[in-house]
């Protein structure tokens, strides 16, 4: 049988994967010249690749500084 993973390593696996799919797609984008595809306020929103990587990069830097305010 396999590993058993408690909940906040589940958690860290999966936000893992969902950052290192995030990427990939916006690999694709640029590589195909297409729009960035995201969700947001119940609305589909076009990016840029670059806006994109950004917008994720932020996103990562500050869940980082509030894991190490708390």
């Amino acid at each position: 049988m396999g590993k058993a993973f408690n909940i906040e390593e589940r958690t860290k696996l999966a936000n893992a994967a969902f950052i290192n799919a995030t990427r990939r797609a916006i690999a694709v984008s640029r590589q195909t010249n297409t729009p960035f595809i995201t969700w947001r306020s119940g609305q589909i929103v076009e990016l840029t690749p670059d806006e994109a990587e950004a917008e994720l990069n932020a996103n990562l830097a500050k869940q980082n500084a509030e894991k190490e305010q708390a």
